[in-house]
């Protein structure tokens, strides 16, 4: 419910009404702590393991994928503050954030999954 709201913040200073950008920059900000409450839980899940992250090329991906989710839900709020944003927007740092989130986030994701899922449908024998 929150995440569609957020998604003004992206739209801020074009002709999109203030009250939805406003409204976009206050759900920006309210997901902070879930985002980065997911985030370091994924990463947390590895405490003690971290050894397995050099061997494991799933794991690296997940790795990744959760680093990329915690740039991006950073840089959200970040950059739906309007003093943030006047520099920011219609640079390439506002596309950039998009893309760190869709290709970092759920690209590495995709990939691990795959990396994962493969071997145990087929059953290739190496």
């Amino acid at each position: 419910f929150i995440y569609i709201w957020a998604g003004p913040h992206h739209l801020l200073y074009t002709a999109l009404p203030d009250w939805a950008q406003s409204l976009g920059t206050v759900f920006s900000i309210m997901l902070i702590f879930p985002s980065w409450g997911g985030m370091i839980n994924g990463l947390l899940t590895l405490r003690g393991a971290w050894d397995k992250v050099r061997e494991s090329a799933v794991l690296k991906f997940f790795v990744v994928a959760i680093t990329a989710y915690g740039m991006a839900t950073l840089e959200g709020p970040m950059l739906s503050l309007k003093n943030i944003n006047a520099i920011a927007h219609y640079t390439d740092w506002i596309p950039a954030h998009v893309h760190i989130g869709t290709l970092g986030w759920n690209g590495f994701m995709i990939f691990g999954i795959t990396y994962w899922l493969l071997p145990k449908l087929y059953r290739p024998s190496l």
